[in-house]
């Protein structure tokens, strides 16, 4: 394999792993581009009440994580005394549970809150399409009869099936229209109310459908009970209605706590179990939104990534994954376009100087410092000293320039000359080795060329930095450094003119023209 094809090889790989990656971060943990997206949430708090009659006590609530399109970003509960813990039955039903040995006897309450939030991509998800569960032998003799005449009455093959399960729904609701109807909520039924009435009949229909409980979150819920729904698959996704209304609920707006017919509270060594529901709107920032999901699902792509860090350490990374993009920006304009600069990655440590002084202040500060330096340096000139030395004398005089224009600044009343310790002295003093050295050797036109090339170059990638999309880039996305590093590999390999060296042409071009 010749070294050209493994660099084009490693330059692939570095962008599939790198896009890839921040793929799937916007689209399945819901992260975003854009520093100021907020999503919608939802805060539901649960309460039960009981009571106690003195012996050891355990009670446990259904949990509403383990349904599709639901991402929980945060889960609290508070109970005194009690010892809490989170079980998963063999149908991956979550419960919470709560247990005692020693309660006082009487009423007791215990809250478990739920921060949520639906990301947009879960709806977009194709549902598999689910079995046909008809209890056995719902419907006998008489009652047979008059669910086959109903169903006939009801449903139409030319109609969908959500059509078909609001038309039968409605019927139910109108028994005085139909004796179909009033004889079957007059049978007598071991399944339950209306409700499981009409699940039966849609599944006796072949319509795949079941029950459902939650809260519609648009809504202002205080203190209030599960409502009961019925779902049904059209073909691609459950679709949900409400058995009084025989409207098709909005799914975005409402959160499934259960299905099927798991218990929503058990009790043991208590009584008077009641559960009541509130929930409260708001909205965060997407990317917080995502992450508090990503460690709560244990996405390894959150729990093993900056986010992990104590809040001191990421502050200190949002800055560091901030200088390759300076990296590359220095790459382009020294490689690419031909600009020059007083050192490879000086104008980086500058940029980084003018994040904290602002752009016009840190110019000044900047050309102040040097060109002083530069005068004290061309005293040494004339001492014949070696280099160590010499640069050691420069860095004291650095620190004397920077002593000198914080205390001549505060004393006329501006506080903006003490930002000149943001400056990194040890590359203030080389910077100014080098220029002296090459004034002495080339002249001053050459300083003047690469000086004013650096801080063009450190003002470009201030503005880089400086900008919110740039920085919620890299701290959200920090695996495109991937990327970034490919185009630099791509970048090492140009061999060509750079624009700067086009003029170089010019001549050539008007020698054409007047022929």
């Amino acid at each position: 394999m010749t070294n050209k094809l493994q660099l084009t090889l490693l330059i692939v790989i570095l962008i599939a792993l790198g896009v890839g990656i921040t793929i799937y971060k916007v689209q399945v943990l819901g992260f975003s581009f854009n520093p100021d997206s907020e999503v919608k949430i939802w805060t539901v708090e649960s309460r039960i009440d009981f009571k106690t009659d003195g012996g050891p006590i355990k009670i446990s609530l259904n949990l509403p994580d383990n349904y599709y399109g639901l991402t929980v970003t945060e889960s609290m509960q508070q109970a005194s005394n009690y010892e809490y813990s989170v079980v998963k039955d063999d149908d991956g039903v979550s419960r919470a549970v709560w247990s005692s040995k020693n309660p006082k006897k009487g009423p007791h309450h215990i809250y478990y809150r739920a921060t949520i939030y639906r990301h947009r991509s879960a709806q977009k998800k194709k549902a598999a399409k689910p079995v046909l569960a008809l209890p056995s032998q719902p419907f006998k003799d008489s009652y047979l009869k008059a669910a086959d005449n109903l169903i006939k009455a009801t449903q139409n093959p030319k109609k969908s099936v959500v059509e078909n399960s609001v038309s039968l729904i409605n019927a139910l609701n109108a028994p005085e229209k139909s004796d179909a109807v009033t004889l079957l909520l007059d049978m007598p039924r071991e399944t339950g109310d209306k409700l499981n009435l009409a699940r039966d009949l849609l599944l006796k229909s072949k319509i795949p459908c079941r029950l459902a409980r939650g809260l519609v979150l648009n809504k202002k819920n205080n203190k209030t009970k599960l409502a009961k729904y019925i779902e049904i698959f059209d073909g691609k996704k459950w679709q949900l209605i409400n058995p009084k209304t025989a409207d098709v609920e909005n799914q975005d707006t409402f959160l499934l706590w259960q299905r099927h017919n798991e218990s929503l509270v058990e009790i043991e060594g208590g009584s008077n179990a009641k559960v009541r529901f509130s929930s409260i709107e708001s909205r965060i920032l997407a990317n917080n939104a995502a992450i508090k999901g990503g460690h709560h699902k244990q996405s390894w792509l959150v729990n093993f990534s900056i986010y992990s860090l104590p809040l001191s350490s990421q502050n200190t990374f949002k800055l560091l994954l901030l200088i390759p993009f300076g990296a590359l920006i220095v790459v382009i304009l020294r490689n690419l376009v031909g600009i020059q600069t007083s050192g490879t990655f000086m104008p980086i440590l500058i940029a980084l100087s003018f994040l904290q002084t602002t752009l016009l202040v840190g110019l000044a500060l900047f050309i102040i410092v040097v060109c002083v330096g530069l005068m004290l340096r061309s005293l040494l000139s004339h001492l014949n000293l070696l280099l160590v030395p010499r640069i050691s004398a420069i860095l004291v005089f650095v620190i004397i320039i920077y002593l000198a224009i914080s205390v001549i600044g505060f004393k006329m009343g501006s506080e903006l000359g003490l930002n000149v310790t943001f400056f990194p002295m040890i590359i203030i003093s080389w910077s100014i080795e080098r220029m002296c050295v090459l004034w002495e050797e080339e002249g001053g036109k050459d300083v003047l060329i690469q000086g004013s090339g650096s801080l063009f170059t450190a003002s470009v990638i201030y503005l880089f930095m400086k900008n919110s999309y740039i920085g919620n880039m890299t701290y959200a996305f920090p695996e495109l450094l991937l990327v970034l590093l490919a185009i630099i590999l791509m970048i090492g390999t140009y061999s060509g003119y750079r624009l700067s060296e086009l003029r170089r042409f010019e001549p050539m071009g008007q020698e054409q023209e007047k022929k």
